[in-house]
């Protein structure tokens, strides 16, 4: 065999090679991201996949254990399902926020999660930092504190 027949050869089974790992690496760690609703219709082909799924925590569904291991229920709106995590709980996981769990959904129909993200609310949902901070304004506007972003008077600077 000539040389260059014996190089390509070496070449394609490090070609073939590094695919295969790449191949390998990129499945273990492949999530999918579903909606509830997805999921759900899917159950039978997803069961054994890593998936990701949001939904909203409904109210009055956390049951926390004393093993640290919580229990709650998400909802998209139309589907819910139940959920089980044993973890580091976000501190801003309650009621009513939006929450993704990644994990397996299992045969019982329940979802084993072993990572849990709580998305932040927004700063504008509520009208109570807007009051303090009309509040600190008012208190602290004439002792020469630093006062953050714009004024909530229309044409004041700060």
């Amino acid at each position: 065999m000539s040389k260059k027949y014996n190089f390509a050869i070496a070449i394609a089974v490090v070609a073939l090679t590094l695919s295969y790992l790449v191949y390998a690496g990129v499945k273990d760690t492949l999530v999918y991201y579903l909606t509830i609703n997805e999921m759900i219709e899917r159950a039978p082909e997803v069961r054994e996949n890593r998936l990701r799924v949001s939904g909203s925590v409904i109210p009055g569904s956390i049951d926390k254990h004393d093993d640290g291991s919580i229990e709650f229920v998400i909802t998209d709106g139309a589907n819910n399902v139940d959920v089980q995590y044993k973890g580091i709980i976000p501190d801003v996981f309650r009621d009513n926020v939006e929450a993704i769990v990644e994990g397996k959904y299992t045969r019982d129909n329940v979802f084993k999660a072993d990572v849990l993200l709580a998305k932040c609310p927004t700063k504008y949902e509520s009208t109570e930092g807007l009051e303090s901070r009309k509040e600190y304004i008012e208190k602290y506007r004439d002792k020469g504190y630093p006062l953050k972003g714009r004024s909530l008077n229309e044409g004041d600077e700060h």
